[in-house]
């Protein structure tokens, strides 16, 4: 099949089943920037930067960036006309001037209206023919600015080997039809046939095990997902040490992962770290490789810069730049009260990792976190809170403190266990206050698409029923009292039931379980 064929069936494809798209929150520009500060780069000021997606669907990872930055100017670019359509009229509809999709294939894209600080090519690399791969690469040479941060999200090598049989098992039974409910229910089925009769101790069984629920949830999102993932013509997973030999031969270099943590072999354990380090020596690539294959990775977000920049990486995390981050992080107690002391607790982290601290400032941080979540604090603000909860004591001196927050901080970050920004990130003072396009954003949602809206973290954030039912009405106008009192109206009404905990079961617990659930949603919202 030639590329302009190939490319023909792609859009076809993509315009009768469109795929369902999110804010993805580790391709924001604001996480970008940071990323790329840890490791000693600076990056574009994200609130007046220009932005390109390649890839776009309707814009759903873009117009939360336009929202939360209207000083900035963001342009998607797709192949599916439909979903450009339908991505033109949700922005038309949020009342949106910053933000702007193009229909085009990515082969014959040049360069777009200049240079842009972030280029975002989120689940598209894999999904194409190889030409078009070698065009996404290209188009990020030449229009990604001189200190600008390019971002791919695509699938790897070793945690695809074992899907692929899947894929070719489906594909096998599929392949020839042409409808994609037709398609889907046979790949379906060829997999029904072979968890009955492969052989229970073969790759294939395990595989197909492994991969089985997921291939057969009805809902619709899943549905376009293997569509897309299992039974679309293009599917090229790599290396990852071969997608850095690829981005060199543009011109471009590795600079980082998205997600932070796996990018360091600690993480894995102390005795993979000290092999890997005895084995890979200083290679970021090379560690990386191997950690692909400890954790039998399938997909990466790799962050991405021109050549010239690549000396001014220093993967070496210091105390110094991490001290200019906000960090926000929820660390709840599991053993109990806090003990300000410096016997040893675990804390939960909200991503579900978990942390032992040892020390009264260390578990002072951890509360003054949980008690500003969702919302960012920097170091300094951290160390004045931490000193204030433990008391002026004069036999604490501020490098005391500050040296366990350094140690503090680097955990946060390179073990997973809190967020981060360049900003902070601060909730609206007065009435809990929502963007117009926040509140609205639901209504232009797709039938059969899962129900959200986004939060400041760049999260999408699926609408439960009492999410559902407060969106409406945090527009500034009204305080907690008076969104309380909208639900317990519902609750009267029987619009609305909530789940009480145990012991909460007389109508008195009504306004406690409902303040709860007020407070979880606002926090969900970041409002």
């Amino acid at each position: 099949m030639d590329t302009t064929q190939h490319t023909n069936e792609i859009e076809q494809n993509y315009d009768d089943n469109p795929y369902y798209s999110f804010s993805y929150e580790q391709s924001a520009p604001e996480h970008l920037a940071a990323v790329a500060h840890v490791f000693g780069l600076s990056a574009p000021d994200v609130s007046k930067a220009r932005v390109l997606e390649l890839g776009c669907a309707a814009g759903r990872n873009l117009i939360p960036f336009a929202v939360r930055n209207p000083g900035a100017r963001a342009i998607g670019v797709d192949l599916s006309s439909a979903q450009v359509k339908e991505g033109r009229q949700n922005i038309k509809r949020l009342k949106l001037k910053n933000v702007e999709l193009r229909q085009q294939d990515l082969t014959t894209l040049g360069e777009v209206d200049g240079k842009f600080d972030y280029i975002i090519c989120h689940g598209v690399y894999s999904w194409v023919p190889q030409a078009v791969q070698q065009a996404i690469l290209r188009v990020c040479s030449e229009n990604l600015s001189a200190d600008g941060i390019a971002y791919l999200g695509y699938k790897t090598y070793p945690g695809w080997k074992s899907r692929e049989i899947v894929r070719d098992a489906m594909l096998l039974r599929a392949g020839g039809l042409k409808g994609a409910g037709e398609r889907l229910a046979h790949g379906r089925g060829m997999l029904d046939f072979l968890r009955e009769h492969a052989r229970k101790d073969s790759v294939l069984a395990r595989a197909v095990e492994q991969d089985h629920e997921m291939v057969n949830n009805s809902d619709a999102g899943f549905s376009a997902y293997v569509n897309h993932d299992y039974l679309a013509s293009s599917n090229a997973p790599c290396y990852f040490q071969d997608f850095t030999k690829r981005i060199d031969e543009h011109g471009l270099a590795y600079l980082a992962d998205a997600n932070l943590p796996s990018m360091f072999a600690s993480n894995y354990g102390d005795e993979i770290g000290r092999l890997l380090l005895a084995e890979c020596g200083h290679s970021q690539v090379l560690t990386e490789q191997y950690l692909d294959f400890v954790s039998d990775r399938a997909f990466r977000t790799s962050l991405i810069v021109h050549k010239e920049r690549a000396g001014g990486i220093h993967y070496r995390v210091e105390h110094e730049r991490l001290r200019k981050l906000h960090l926000a992080a929820s660390l709840k107690c599991a053993d109990g009260d806090v003990r300000m002391d410096d016997s040893p607790q675990r804390f939960d982290a909200e991503n579900g990792n978990s942390i032992i601290l040892n020390h009264a400032i260390d578990k002072a941080a951890a509360i003054e976190l949980e008690r500003m979540w969702p919302f960012t604090v920097s170091f300094d603000e951290l160390k004045r809170d931490v000193r204030t909860r433990l008391g002026n004591d004069a036999a604490l001196p501020d490098s005391d403190i500050e040296a366990r927050l350094d140690v503090f901080f680097n955990a946060m970050v390179v073990r997973g266990l809190g967020r981060f920004r360049l900003h902070p990130l601060t909730r609206s003072s007065g009435n809990a206050r929502l963007h117009a396009a926040v509140r609205n954003y639901p209504a232009g949602l797709p039938r059969g698409q899962m129900a959200h809206t986004f939060n400041p973290w760049h999260q999408p954030v699926q609408m439960d029923a009492v999410t559902q039912l407060l969106l409406p009405h945090i527009d500034g106008s009204r305080n907690e009292a008076d969104l309380l009192g909208i639900l317990s109206k519902a609750v009267k009404e029987g619009a609305l039931t909530v789940s009480r905990a145990a012991g909460e079961n007389d109508e008195a617990d009504e306004r406690i379980v409902l303040a709860r659930e007020l407070k979880r949603a606002l926090k969900r919202l970041c409002a």
